[in-house]
């Protein structure tokens, strides 16, 4: 293991870098296990990694995994890593091999499909399963060329049930796999100061949390910057794990004077106005003229203190023993909170002309990244943005007109236009970024949808900027925008899109394990590890949208889908009472000259949150509602395109299935499955049987097969389907079922059967995977109107003339 691992230590430092050494670890399973580590190095990249003869065999994967087997990962072979790597996530400080944020994208086991893996990898064709909180299913990796020490291979996904096309997984699914520690009760003692310590992000939020404890700082208008003392040592790091010890020589030397050993600060620095507010370009004037002895340090955070690890302690324990620490009103200060109800200290904040407010979970442990124990409430809109261009001057001015600006689409993704802003700058600016720009030029745009400017001179996407701004378009693009300064601190693949949320909900204590009367045995237990969705989780949203389902699910018969040990693992349908239910929450009844048991109903609220407490996740409903069930009252199209079928060709069959379905003078209503389909559903008067409806629907799916042989098929073999849509029409008989209305799958990414207005279905955007247990409640919260408004009133019955139109005699 030591030669294996020889060069992987050659090239590293580990009196600089935090990256492990590597140390013998016991084999504590049989299983396999694999890592994909998301990279922000030079180039973003995805290191994928298998466990194999006592190390991690590696490979550099730029664009990521991809679900689709069309898609060939170019994936370069690097050299062995301890097997401890595979857990590691934080920064790799600048001038180290590697320099950036390493962050643990998926994890989980492999097992080979070849009978000799090592001699599989020496032929360069190998041959495994993934089973990880990601990623699924068969996997090839192919060596196609380069030369010995850095060969190049192949990630390519095998045509599988997991695999599937139109789904990017590293921009759905760009979060870390790394579990948030638990609250300690006391501090321990660190075993070694880490190199360096990635910092807890807050979250942008609408307004304050109406649940929890919360203590709110002010938001200042600066850097942030960590510190780590040693006991000779004091150096000074941006969050993003760049250096900038030697420009701060006169904080450097106050920190030294704390002695303070082993420990790292977490704060922010700034210029003081002499009304004691920060200013961000007064900040940047003090760097410019070296004049750092203006720069205060305001500490909020102690994640090591005196050679302790407090990480694990709740916040205010943390604010309390730094507060012994910090006294006086020199260079480095302590941060104090607020006290008073949030609502009024953030109209004070804002009333005064600060920035915001953030706030912070007070028995909340310290996690690396962007969390929502910690949130942002501003008082002014602003925002930071990449560079990408300018426009040609106008009038007097010199230099440039505008910036134009643009954000990625997810952590080194597609970089999108998102306005351009031509005030804020004065001469000395104008000066400074037009020299700073010209070094930069490139030919073309940086932009995936570069706006219509004429004589735009564009700039490699390396320079951030801060830019203040009025309000967006429903295009997203700026209006009003003025620049306040550049983000030197900040790299630009780091710069998303930042949008407000809704202010978390701060889960009760366990006495409040009570859903609407139902208590929620094992609330923490996780039905979809891979996001953290806990059982209480999915009981909180059925409560929140149980004025929507319910309409959708009452008296009708139920097929429901139960994951006892959550979604990511074995799940089996169930129609019959067999779940120890409470008595009058969950109803039965039992189908007329049937053997069969009894099939599940339900009536009410209550009875909704016992199915979920009792390990439901999907909830699918027949096409009739009782207690006259023989009669259906609803018609479903079920939609299933092939893997290998393009969105904007599924959106064409939709169009056409509402435009035959509305020529026959019935008006239908459109819905995501929460899968990879869409459903087309028409409301009906109960007056055909089972066996009518199921002939109707077949008409319609034949009707779509002739009108478009290439598009449509109705057969049920799956050799058939191939490119194509297949017309389920079987949905209609009696017993099947079809997933009801924002019910939850039992799926990768815990996706939501969204009803959707047909003005959203466009080929712009899919829209299959948008709408998930943890999205839907703020997709219903900002709709103006429901899309399936008129469902319930929308009383129509297929007619002689309909059947005639489809071809019946």
């Amino acid at each position: 293991m030591a030669d294996r691992l020889g060069r992987y230590r050659e090239m590293r430092d580990f009196s600089l870098t935090p990256e492990p050494r590597g140390r013998k670890l016991a084999a504590k399973e049989k299983a396999l296990r694999y890592y994909i580590q998301r990279h922000a190095a030079t180039r973003l990249h995805y290191d994928f990694r298998l466990e194999l003869e006592g190390v991690l065999k590696s490979w550099a994967v730029p664009k990521g995994p991809s679900f689709d087997p069309a898609d060939k990962r170019l994936a370069m072979q690097t050299e062995d890593h301890p097997l401890d790597y595979g857990e590691f996530e934080g920064v790799i400080p600048e001038k180290q091999y590697g320099a950036g944020e390493v962050l643990l994208w998926d994890r989980g086991t492999w097992t080979p499909e070849d009978r000799d893996p090592l001699e599989a990898l020496r032929k360069g064709r190998l041959h495994f399963r993934l089973d990880g909180e990601k990623l699924r299913g068969s996997w090839i990796l192919t060596r196609t060329r380069g030369n010995e020490d850095r060969p190049a291979w192949l990630l390519i996904k095998r045509n599988d049930e997991e695999a599937r096309s139109g789904y990017d997984v590293t921009a759905e699914r760009p979060e870390s796999v790394k579990r948030a520690p638990k609250r300690a009760k006391r501090a321990e003692k660190a075993a070694a100061l880490p190199q360096f310590i990635s910092p807890q992000l807050a979250t942008l939020v609408t307004d304050p949390p109406k649940t929890g404890e919360w203590l709110y700082e002010v938001k200042h208008d600066g850097y942030r910057m960590l510190a780590r003392l040693t006991k000779r040592d004091a150096r000074l790091f941006t969050r993003s794990g760049k250096d900038w010890t030697e420009r701060l020589p006169h904080l450097v030397k106050a920190l030294k004077a704390l002695k303070l050993t082993d420990t790292w600060l977490d704060g922010e620095i700034m210029v003081l106005r002499e009304d004691g507010r920060s200013s961000f370009q007064a900040l940047q004037n003090a760097f410019d003229a070296g004049a750092d002895a203006r720069i205060v340090f305001y500490v909020f955070d102690a994640p090591f203190l005196k050679g302790a690890d407090l990480r694990r302690l709740p916040l205010a324990e943390r604010k309390a023993r730094l507060a012994k620490l910090l006294k006086g009103s020199g260079s480095v200060r302590f941060s104090e909170h607020l006290e008073g109800d949030s609502a009024e200290v953030l109209d004070k904040a804002c009333k005064l002309g600060l920035e915001g407010l953030i706030g912070k979970l007070a028995d909340s442990v310290y996690v690396s990244g962007r969390t929502k124990t910690w949130i942002k409430l501003k008082c002014r809109l602003e925002q930071d943005f990449v560079i990408v261009g300018t426009t040609a001057p106008g009038g007097s001015r010199t230099g440039f007109g505008a910036l134009l600006l643009g954000v990625y689409d997810a952590p080194g993704g597609k970089l999108r236009y998102a306005g351009k802003v031509g005030t804020g700058f004065d001469e000395e600016w104008l000066a400074t970024l037009t020299k700073r720009l010209a070094a930069i030029r490139r030919a073309d745009s940086p932009l995936v949808n570069p706006p219509r400017e004429k004589a735009v001179r564009w700039v490699k996407p390396q320079l951030v900027a801060q830019i203040a701004f009025a309000e967006r378009t429903d295009d997203g693009i700026l209006r009003q925008a003025s620049f306040l300064g550049l983000r030197e601190d900040i790299p630009p693949k780091s710069v998303l899109d930042e949008r407000a949320q809704r202010p978390p909900e701060v889960k009760p204590a366990a006495h409040g394990n009570e859903v609407h009367g139902v208590k929620i045995s094992h609330p923490e237990r996780l039905i979809w590890p891979s996001l953290g969705i806990s059982k209480l989780d999915l009981a909180r949203y059925y409560d929140g949208v149980a004025g929507l389902i319910l309409p959708q699910l009452a008296r009708r018969p139920l097929t429901l889908v139960r994951c006892p040990e959550g979604a990511e693992k074995q799940c089996f349908y169930q129609r019959h009472l067999a779940m120890g239910a409470s008595p009058g929450d969950v109803k039965t009844f039992k189908r007329e000259r049937s053997s069969k048991g009894y099939y599940i109903y339900i009536e009410s609220h209550s009875a909704l949150i016992t199915l979920v407490q009792n390990g439901a996740v999907e909830l699918h409903t027949w096409g009739a509602t009782g207690p006259d069930v023989q009669h259906p009252d609803r018609i479903t199209m079920d939609l299933d395109p092939d893997e290998d079928l393009s969105w904007p060709q599924l959106v064409r069959a939709t169009e056409t299935t509402r435009t035959v379905i509305e020529a026959l003078k019935l008006r239908c209503f459109l819905k995501t499955t929460g899968g990879k389909g869409l459903h087309v559903v028409v409301p009906i008067v109960p007056k055909l049987g089972w066996s009518e409806v199921k002939e109707f629907s077949r008409l319609i799916a034949e009707f779509l097969v002739r009108a478009e042989p290439k598009l449509f098929t109705a057969k049920l073999a799956k050799l058939r389907r191939e490119g194509k849509v297949f017309v389920d029409y079987l949905r209609n008989s009696e017993t099947a079922s079809a997933v009801a209305a924002f019910s939850a799958r039992a799926r990768p990414g815990a996706g939501i059967s969204t009803p959707l207005a047909w003005d959203e279905l466009t080929a712009d955007e899919d829209l299959r995977q948008k709408f998930t247990v943890q999205t839907a409640p703020q997709r219903l919260a900002a709709l103006k109107k429901d899309p399936w408004a008129d469902y319930g009133s929308t009383r129509q019955s297929v007619s002689a003339a309909m059947w005639k139109s489809l071809g019946k005699k």
